[in-house]
């Protein structure tokens, strides 16, 4: 059952690797575990995080660092994650300080989860984030009018590396596979010559748009000014341009990754 329950289309994603699968209900399954896992090990302590890159681009770990030093003690809301986003570069406290992936793949939900969730969660202190790449954030981002429209505070960082990255990728795997010059793999998915200008977009929309980020210099006044305009009741975008690559697997490890 673990294996075949819907299973063909993966609507649940991969399963998550397991010594041994429990086919019955939770309630059932958990007081009987509670003895066996009652005394636990003492807690390791994390390792130190890494000094911040001496490179002047900006890299998605960058992104998550100034972000996070910025957003200390304050109450955030992440509505959306890019691709490149390891899991280790933000501690979740609260059910609210991430509402999870979008689920399936699919490109443009950003705008919307994060205008979303600024509906759900106005008024409540806690600022509205969405993390999220250039494709995704073109897509979808005419839900900014929504969110200007209606006066819903959100927060738009978009790590834009100018490129639909994550099908070059796949691209660079089927040429790999078929023989064909890997240095094609962006036709089609690259974006520039010329640059869309996304602070603009957003200037368009009745939000504020900063940016192009294109310095770790300017990264954290960037944000600073971002949060700020948010807290004063603003829909803002900052466009930040990030090196190519991810810090994270995207295929996912479910049920048949290989346990080390």
């Amino acid at each position: 059952d673990a294996h075949i329950h819907r299973g063909w289309s993966a609507d649940y994603q991969g399963l998550p690797p397991a010594d041994v699968y429990l086919m019955c209900e939770p309630d059932v399954a958990v007081p009987l575990l509670l003895d066996a896992v009652r005394s636990r090990p003492a807690a390791v302590q994390p390792r130190a995080e890494p000094k911040m890159e001496a490179d002047t681009a900006v890299s998605i770990r960058a992104l998550a660092r100034v972000f996070n030093e910025l957003t200390m003690g304050m109450d955030v809301c992440l509505s959306k994650l890019p691709l490149g986003w390891n899991g280790a570069y933000r501690h979740f406290r609260h059910p609210l300080d991430y509402l999870g992936a979008d689920g399936g793949g699919g490109v443009g939900a950003g705008p919307g989860c994060t205008v979303g969730a600024a509906l759900a969660l106005n008024g409540t202190g806690r600022i509205v984030v969405g993390i999220m790449g250039d494709g995704d954030f073109l897509m979808g981002n005419t839900a900014l009018w929504t969110a200007t429209h209606y006066k819903l505070p959100c927060l738009f960082l978009v790590a834009n590396n100018r490129s639909f990255y994550n099908d070059e990728m796949h691209q660079e795997r089927v040429a790999k596979e078929r023989g064909r010059p890997v240095e094609n793999k962006w036709i089609g998915q690259r974006i520039d010559e010329p640059d869309i200008d996304l602070a603009m977009m957003a200037r368009s929309q009745g939000a504020i748009g900063i940016g192009p980020v294109k310095e770790l210099a300017e990264l954290k006044p960037a944000i600073e000014r971002a949060i700020r305009e948010v807290k004063g009741g603003a829909v803002c975008v900052v466009d930040v341009r990030v090196k190519p690559g991810y810090d994270a697997p995207v295929a996912g490890t479910g049920a048949s990754a290989r346990r080390g």
